[in-house]
């Protein structure tokens, strides 16, 4: 009886740290929804789906609803979503490119794919604060 009662007494302690993960608060991309969503055209490694009746905007619009982004840029037509650890792109498609092609990639090839689009705002690195700016200019490192 008492191991049972220390056993449970560590395990209560532990509960706290379960729910923690990484420690940030930061939003994690809703792929189970966007999975369910929308019709998958990539392999399991490729995360790409198309919505053929929705506008860009508009399928933002709804994974955001299911799960805020950190950030969201609008450019020529594509949507940038901003997680923690992803980058969400969607693109105009088909004929009349009024459907939507959506791929989620890792927040690094992500950002590299697309850096025309997101470069000038989205840091180089995830837990990039301060952006890719190094300083310099007159009177620095003195």
């Amino acid at each position: 009886m008492r191991r049972t009662a220390i056993s449970a007494a560590a395990l209560l302690a532990l509960l706290p740290l379960a729910g923690c993960g990484s420690g940030d608060d930061e939003p994690d991309v809703p792929l189970s929804f966007i999975s369910a969503t929308y019709e998958r055209t990539g392999s399991s490694y490729e995360n790409r789906f198309l919505d053929r009746d929705a506008t860009p905007a508009l399928v933002a619009d709804a994974i955001e609803r299911e799960r805020a982004a950190m950030d969201r840029i609008e450019d020529d037509g594509s949507v940038f979503l901003r997680y923690d650890d992803d980058i969400v792109a969607i693109a105009p498609f088909g004929s009349a490119l009024a459907g939507s092609e959506i791929d989620v990639d890792d927040y690094r090839s992500g950002r590299s794919r697309y850096s025309a689009h997101v470069g000038h705002r989205w840091p180089a690195a995830q837990r990039d604060s301060g952006g890719d700016f190094r300083g310099g200019g007159p009177g620095s490192g003195k």
